[in-house]
């Protein structure tokens, strides 16, 4: 799976994310900003269906900004792998 960009509206700006599929678990992914200023984190999802972050440098990724992060992840995911379908 390829790279793709997602917008998550954070304190009502919008906030575009490059997401990368990490090949090592499924539901892991690398986030950058757009622009790439600022660190990249890691977020996976746990067997119980929440989401976590990993190196989590950017102050505005509270539990709840990870949590929608990884709803729309999620959403994003499945829109992709329905397209790679013959």
């Amino acid at each position: 799976m390829i790279s793709f960009t997602v917008i998550l509206h954070i304190y009502n700006s919008p906030l575009a994310l490059v997401v990368t599929p990490l090949a090592m678990a499924p539901y892991s992914f690398l986030v950058k900003t757009l622009n790439n200023t600022g660190n990249s984190m890691i977020i996976k999802r746990l067997p119980n269906k929440r989401w976590v972050g990993e190196m989590v440098k950017m102050k505005f990724f509270t539990k709840k900004n990870i949590q929608r992060l990884g709803k729309l992840l999620e959403t994003k995911e499945k829109e992709i792998l329905a397209l790679e379908k013959p």
